[in-house]
């Protein structure tokens, strides 16, 4: 079974040369917002905090999902 997410930027804060992204993440029967940094990688700070309640493939699947999203749109800004 393939899980659909989709991803929307709510928010993104740069200090430091550090973006913040805040993220929303659905999918079915699943909403949450994520924050994750990106400073030439993606990094889920308190990953186990945001991610608590949900079993542990999901949760991998997710990190990797939401990575792949910054990265692209990151990729995308390089271009432009």
């Amino acid at each position: 079974m393939r899980i659909q997410l989709d991803f929307k930027v709510l928010n993104v804060i740069v200090e430091n040369g550090i973006k913040s992204y805040i993220v929303q993440c659905l999918g079915e029967n699943f909403r949450r917002v994520i924050k994750a940094q990106y400073d030439g990688s993606v990094y889920i700070p308190d990953y186990h905090q945001q991610f608590w309640d949900i079993p542990a493939l999901n949760r991998t699947f997710i990190d990797i999902e939401l990575a792949n999203f910054i990265m692209k749109i990151e990729k995308s800004e390089k271009i432009q």
